[in-house]
């Protein structure tokens, strides 16, 4: 194995780490590894220092998410409207990431584009997206059908672009396509440990970002990914393992 794929190796995995730290609010462990990156820029060639520069502005991003959702939390009562609010936020992180890609010009994502090819996935995943809104429907009135639907398509399309998106790019141009789609599933299933740790829904979010990241390779695009999120979110609702402050 060359060392670049070490390297890339390497950063894959201190970034799931990083992500556990963050998630679980370990900030003095995971500042001291953001400072060993900055330190280990100098010794990482073009790709992989991208990528370091990458893993920083995501956190970064994450952090100005953080006080602002804080911050708004204190001006805006509708919980609903916050928990929107909080989705548009992450649009920070995401913008960021651009923004330092943008500086080394390179390519944002190989997957922000119209799938290559049609599959009969999209038309069974239509139907069922369609089952649901007229369940929802029939079952809480176009409300609460309205609201959830929302949700769940900005939360599933923020989380595809950032995850699979631009993470799953970042990873592929360092390691390869399948240690890229392992990685980043890893980090997608720790990130939910800022709900609480639990080994079951860390297996859960481990297949479904395995799912993810292989409909996005398989169809060079993310919506196809976007879609199941979004029926992923609507099943879970439906039987009430989700809940929105909607009320």
């Amino acid at each position: 194995m060359k060392q670049n794929d070490y390297q890339g190796n390497f950063l894959s995995l201190l970034f799931i780490v990083l992500v556990y730290f963050f998630t679980r609010n370990y900030y003095s462990p995971f500042f001291w590894i953001i400072l060993g990156l900055l330190l280990l820029l100098a010794f990482l060639n073009e790709e992989n220092r991208l990528f370091a520069w990458v893993v920083i502005s995501f956190f970064g991003g994450n952090f100005i998410v953080i006080y602002l959702d804080k911050f708004i939390g204190g001006m805006v009562a509708d919980p609903f409207f916050r928990v929107i609010i909080n989705q548009i936020l992450f649009t920070i992180p995401i913008l960021s990431m651009c923004y330092v890609i943008k500086q080394f010009n390179k390519r944002l994502s190989f997957f922000f584009k119209k799938p290559e090819s049609f599959s009969i996935l999209y038309i069974v995943l239509l139907f069922i997206v369609a089952g649901f809104l007229l369940l929802f429907f029939i079952k809480d009135g176009f409300d609460v059908f309205f609201s959830l639907f929302t949700f769940s398509l900005l939360h599933a399309a923020v989380q595809e672009v950032i995850w699979r998106g631009i993470l799953l790019t970042q990873m592929i141009k360092i390691t390869s396509e399948t240690r890229a789609i392992l990685f980043t599933s890893l980090a997608f299933s720790v990130n939910t440990t800022i709900f609480g740790f639990s080994i079951a829904v860390l297996l859960i979010y481990l297949i479904l970002g395995w799912i993810f990241g292989f409909l996005t390779t398989k169809y060079k695009s993310i919506l196809p990914a976007i879609l199941v999120h979004l029926v992923v979110l609507l099943f879970s609702f439906l039987n009430g393992w989700i809940q929105l402050p909607i009320l």
